[in-house]
């Protein structure tokens, strides 16, 4: 899943929701001195990606992608975010922009605390409001740009996240299907990691 999802399946708790987006940068690995929730949301984003790439639904939305592509799990992970926004309301007991507005204003007044790296991605992510920009399929193929851009030309000359556009075209009303199956399992694999969790803004 991408940041969206990994944000909205986290409790409530600021430090919580940055861990879990913030555990791709880190690669799963808490600063010294970081708060417990920090740590405690890097895990669970190990524990959300694991359960996500063993999903039937995940795997057959791959496939559908390409027999071969290295960044075909990329593709599927924003696009997961996109399907995820403008479903949003069977999902969340709180709108879209209320939740983002709360998570924005609670980060800023958080990440300054944070050692340089994490406070970077966190500063990038609130200003260029990346979380929002999946509603729109214009804001998919930014993120496919961005992600393109940051890829060695080696990587490059094997894939690029902006060629799978035509097979997500094609396939659309299929891969919105497998992903409506699959997140509510994701959100009950959640809860079962964390059963003593504040999961209120969830619709279940």
């Amino acid at each position: 899943m991408n940041w969206l999802a990994h944000v909205f399946l986290s409790p409530p708790s600021i430090h919580y929701q940055l861990g879990n987006l913030l555990a791709d940068t880190t690669k799963g690995r808490c600063w010294e001195g970081a708060p417990d929730e920090v740590c405690d949301g890097m895990r669970l984003h190990l524990a959300i990606d694991a359960f996500t790439d063993a999903h039937p639904d995940v795997l057959a939305s791959k496939a559908l992608l390409a027999s071969k592509g290295a960044l075909k799990g990329v593709v599927i992970d924003v696009l997961y975010d996109h399907f995820l926004s403008i479903h949003w309301e069977r999902y969340s007991r709180i709108s879209r922009e209320r939740f983002l507005r709360r998570f924005r204003m609670h980060a800023r007044k958080v990440c300054y605390r944070y050692p340089p790296r994490p406070k970077e991605v966190v500063q990038h992510v609130i200003a260029s409001r990346q979380l929002q920009s999946y509603a729109s399929v214009d804001g998919v193929k930014h993120a496919f740009m961005r992600i393109d851009n940051r890829l060695s030309p080696r990587v490059r000359r094997k894939d690029g996240m902006m060629g799978y556009l035509p097979l997500i075209r094609l396939h659309r009303e299929t891969l919105e299907k497998r992903f409506l199956h699959f997140f509510p399992d994701l959100m009950a694999y959640v809860a079962a990691q964390a059963p003593y969790a504040d999961f209120s803004h969830w619709k279940r």
